[in-house]
């Protein structure tokens, strides 16, 4: 069943959700709302759903509700499509065995989706080799550097082959009205927004975050690019002279702008970036310090821990101990 082209409303599309230990609520609720709107205003059972748990014991999310599912994976009603979802920390609630039955439902031809971290579920378990596929931004990072196979894109949403991923929140709203106009049209999908209150409609291609100019409390376009500048050289930083030159000011005058709209200067920014990049590296990923470090733009591994614990006010090593008890 291909479910982006147009499906005749007696074809009922049935989903499953399976809630990882972690998963955003407003993220779950995002994707099945839409679906029982569509439902309501059709007046016809289009879509069904189910909730499912690794065990069918319930599922704490991250706002520390439990959510009583129908049942286990291994009881789970015939789906046509299933969507992974999850939050904080999702490696905790995979296993081997989880893995294995993630590929069962490869090899049987279904969709597989997922909404926030969940894409890293269906990663491990190698469903998204060679595919594009989305993450939330907080994971972006570490999800590139252990995902290589993965061709992984800052989207909203991201649909290839039979894979459909989100970054979370409400994203997952964007996806599936995008999923209910591909299949039962404009007028039902627009009904539905407007049932939601979701005034405007994101295609994928919107930006997860806000504008950097938001971000950062700045409207100027030299500071904004020279900062996209930074984000894109994290790995082997560029110079002062050379990001002043890249906005055709000098440096006398980048320093002054950075001063002004972000309250620090551009070196100090910078270092800052390529930290922050450095700590989900450290907290997401198990590579280690000395490939971190490189990965960041730093020239040692003396010099990465020296800054880090002036920064976080922990040293690296420490700081991914603590991540470890946390979890």
């Amino acid at each position: 069943m291909l479910l982006f082209t147009p499906i005749p409303n007696s074809k009922q599309i049935k989903v499953a959700c399976l809630l990882i230990p972690g998963f955003s609520m407003i993220g779950f609720s995002a994707l099945v709302d839409p679906l029982r709107q569509a439902n309501s205003l059709s007046g016809a059972d289009l879509y069904s759903w189910q909730v499912l748990s690794v065990k069918g014991e319930p599922v704490l999310a991250s706002n520390g509700m439990a959510l009583l599912p129908n049942c286990g994976v291994q009881q789970a009603e015939p789906f046509d499509l299933l969507l992974v979802c999850a939050g904080f920390e999702p490696e905790l609630g995979y296993t081997n065995e989880l893995g294995k039955w993630l590929q069962q439902v490869s090899r049987k031809g279904l969709w597989l989706g997922s909404q926030d971290t969940g894409s890293l579920l269906l990663a491990k378990a190698g469903l998204l080799n060679g595919m594009r596929a989305t993450i939330h931004w907080e994971n972006l990072v570490a999800f590139k550097e252990v995902f290589r196979r993965v061709k992984v894109v800052d989207e909203l949403y991201e649909v290839d082959g039979k894979r459909m991923t989100c970054s979370g929140g409400m994203a997952g709203l964007d996806m599936m009205l995008y999923m209910i106009e591909s299949q039962r049209g404009h007028a039902l999908a627009l009904g539905v927004s407007d049932e939601l209150i979701y005034g405007h409609v994101r295609d994928s291609k919107s930006p997860q975050r806000m504008h950097d100019g938001l971000r950062h409390g700045t409207n100027n376009g030299k500071v904004i690019a020279v900062i996209h500048c930074m984000e894109n050289n994290l790995e082997e930083p560029l110079s002062i002279p050379e990001l002043a030159r890249s906005v055709s000011i000098s440096e006398r005058e980048l320093e002054r702008l950075f001063n002004r709209h972000v309250q620090q200067s551009p070196g100090r920014f910078y270092r800052h970036k390529r930290l922050q990049k450095a700590r989900a590296l450290l907290q997401q990923t198990d590579q280690q310090v000395v490939e971190i470090a490189v990965a960041c733009g730093f020239a040692s591994a003396a010099h990465f821990t020296r800054s880090y614990k002036q920064y976080f006010g922990v040293a690296p090593s420490r700081d991914r101990v603590q991540q470890v008890r946390l979890a």
